[in-house]
């Protein structure tokens, strides 16, 4: 968070928790794994926040109901920036275990947004909810990019947001 991920070495990170360099690299750890184990970490604190998220969320009709949502997940982003925007930047880099944990971790994230979708009666529920995910990393670059808070975020998405919220039925 102070240095940044690039300015921050593997021998760094040993002395920052006690051990040696040669300790670290026994563990065949890779920088990319231990930013992969921090990021795992913020999703975790995350998903405990979900149910106490869920209940401050009072709006009744889907669009609104899930903006609220989202706008919860962009301040808690928002929060831990330095370490979300790198993790947005070399997530690439890390292992296939990872890649898969995180994912599910996002399943978990946005379960509330598929139980609501399936509530109302939508279709393709996992294909929207894919779309959904998509969009708000695009309006999360609002912060990183552009220094935006959460609102900001949020309003950059809105319009395919609805998009993914509304009934397609062939009328």
């Amino acid at each position: 968070m102070e240095r940044g991920y690039e300015n921050v070495g593997m021998r760094d990170i040993a002395r920052a928790v006690g051990r040696e360099p040669v300790q670290v690299y026994r563990l065949k750890l890779s920088k990319p794994d231990i930013l992969a184990e921090l990021i795992i970490e913020l999703n975790q604190e995350q998903i405990i926040q979900l149910p106490s998220i869920c209940a401050r969320i009072k709006e009744r009709y889907l669009f609104e109901r899930t903006c609220s949502f989202l706008r919860e997940l962009y301040q808690l982003d928002i929060d831990y920036l330095p370490i979300r925007s790198v993790g947005a930047a070399f997530g690439w880099m890390w292992s296939e275990a990872y890649e898969d944990r995180v994912i599910e971790q996002v399943h978990q994230l946005v379960k509330p947004v598929v139980d609501w979708m399936s509530e109302d009666g939508l279709e393709d529920v996992p294909a929207r909810c894919i779309g959904i995910w998509s969009l708000y990393y695009v309006g999360y670059r609002r912060a990183v990019m552009q220094g935006g808070t959460a609102d900001d975020c949020l309003e950059a998405i809105k319009p395919s947001l609805r998009f993914y919220l509304e009934s397609h039925d062939a009328k």
